[in-house]
């Protein structure tokens, strides 16, 4: 595939970047007053790596362990990377000998140390549907020979087990997520079966039309994306969303065509027409085409959406092109005498479809009586549906945590969302759940013993819903005349109590 032409950018973006970095040079001086204008120097400093790295409208582009200024554009999508140093904190690069590999497989970033590490994302649009795919390639670049087994989380409701292998082909895995808030967390969790690794993170933004299945409850987990009847995988640019589409025969007839294949403005999943312009068939009119849809635990729910459009010119009654739909463990078809439209995107969904006690789930496509000709499919998606059980912690809450955790330099295993998962909740942090029916709120936050020292700091008193905090063993004094009023005029109780910590009078904070 050709190398799409490089997009020039207007003067206007070369001027915003210029008046970001101005602000962001005054305002860096400003970092150890209020958390108002910390925060705001943060924020504006990801506004700015994030014009500066998403030259796709949409996307964010990671590579994992490139080196700072060395981002560069991809030759055969023409996709932006940039190096991950400015989503992520912990954890070493390393290289792997990829020849005939495409380059963002040459680096990688691994996690020794810590129990989870995480990137930390901020979407360009907020709240919004996005496609999040993280590439792995283990490459032996450690010459040990011995692929890792680790889980990753993609929000704090989707968790999967990643297993590499010897194998020379990369890994990926890829979600639909909706509603995520500003930060859509990427974490890697060590159990204990070698050391995590990540080459690549993909977020690109969807419409909110698309995909109606993902929502705020519920965020799908890719199985499979064939484009039948080819050999050749589909991407961006022809695919605007970078969704990759597998090509895929089998040893099937194939049937194709060079006219456009039509697909409305509102259409709900927006297939290329380059997509739906192949097509597998099966020899016979009487014969079966079976598709293997998913794997998964037997409780695992699948939803799968087919994709049709009819390529050749029919002459009913003697031509016609009839087929009943049937989902695994279904002795009812799920859509009976369906006759994909003529040169038209077509769509059938498979909703709330459990795997079964096989951990496989098939989707057969039956000719009906009435057909003169054998079934057809153009394409098909499928996906395991992740419930959204937990919400994430408040977000005024998160700001000002993250706050601390850089105005101070912490070094704690302070990664992803503060109280969620329940399993990972910061070390010294105490979370109010409210039984799940509200975003978590911090109730307690333990610093003791870390050193700190320094003026008491107002912004902490800017978590809503705190009731203690800790802060024995630092050198801090007495709190600000501004936090004294917020007692005084009662929305806040202080008190002081006394501790002796090795050997020096310090005092700990107590809010209640």
């Amino acid at each position: 595939m050709d190398s799409p032409p490089k997009r020039a950018l207007p003067r206007s973006f070369f001027f915003i970047i210029f008046l970001f970095l101005r602000l962001e040079d005054a305002l860096v001086g400003a970092q150890q007053g209020s958390l108002s204008i910390f925060l705001l120097t943060i924020r504006l400093q990801r506004i700015i790596r994030g014009f500066m790295g998403c030259m796709h409208p949409g996307f964010i582009s990671v590579d994992c362990g490139l080196p700072n200024g060395s981002g560069y554009q991809e030759n055969t999508t023409g996709i932006t990377y940039v190096p991950d140093t400015q989503y992520v904190d912990a954890g070493e690069t390393k290289t792997v000998a990829a020849e005939g590999f495409a380059r963002r497989y040459r680096t990688l970033r691994v996690f020794p140390e810590g129990a989870r590490n995480c990137y930390n994302l901020r979407p360009v649009q907020p709240g919004a549907k996005y496609l999040v795919r993280a590439e792995f390639f283990y490459g032996n670049y450690d010459g040990l020979q011995n692929p890792p087994e680790f889980e990753l989380h993609i929000g704090i409701n989707v968790r999967l087990t990643i297993r590499l292998t010897l194998n020379d082909r990369p890994d990926f895995s890829e979600v639909i997520v909706a509603d995520q808030g500003d930060t859509i967390w990427v974490c890697l969790v060590n159990t204990n079966k070698g050391t995590p690794l990540i080459s690549t993170i993909q977020l690109s933004l969807l419409p909110n039309f698309l995909y109606p299945y993902a929502n705020a409850s519920q965020s799908l987990l890719l199985q499979r994306r064939y484009n039948f009847g080819t050999n050749d995988d589909l991407r961006y640019p022809e695919d605007p969303y970078d969704r990759i589409w597998e090509g895929l025969v089998e040893d099937l007839p194939v049937i194709s065509t060079t006219v456009p294949v039509a697909t409305t403005p509102t259409d709900s999943f927006q297939v290329s027409s380059l997509v739906l312009r192949t097509a597998i068939s099966v020899q016979n009119v009487r014969y079966r085409l079976i598709l293997r849809a998913a794997v998964g635990d037997p409780d695992d729910v699948v939803y799968a959406v087919l994709h049709f459009a009819e390529l050749q010119t029919l002459n009913p009654p003697s031509e016609t092109r009839i087929m009943d739909i049937l989902g695994e463990g279904s002795t009812q078809a799920t859509l009976r005498s369906y006759s994909p439209p003529f040169l038209e995107a077509g769509h059938v969904e498979i909703t709330d479809a459990a795997v079964g006690q096989t951990g496989i789930y098939n989707i057969t496509l039956i000719p009906s009586i009435a057909s003169t000709l054998p079934p057809m499919i153009n394409a098909m998606e499928s996906f395991l549906v992740r419930k959204v059980n937990e919400l994430p912690t408040e977000l005024v809450d998160v700001r000002v945590i993250q706050g601390i955790r850089a105005a101070y330099k912490l070094t704690r295993n302070w990664q992803g969302d503060p109280c969620v998962p329940k399993d990972y909740v910061w070390d010294g942090l105490r979370c109010d759940y409210f039984d799940g029916l509200e975003s978590p709120r911090i109730i307690s936050l333990d610093l003791s013993n870390n050193n700190l020292s320094g003026k008491f700091p107002d912004f902490l008193a800017e978590l809503p819903a705190i009731k203690f905090l800790i802060l024995v063993g630092n050198k801090i004094t007495l709190p600000s005349e501004d936090l004294c009023a917020k007692v005084m005029n009662g929305r806040l109780s202080l008190r002081f109590v006394p501790h002796i910590i090795s050997n020096e009078s310090y005092q700990s904070l107590l809010f209640i």
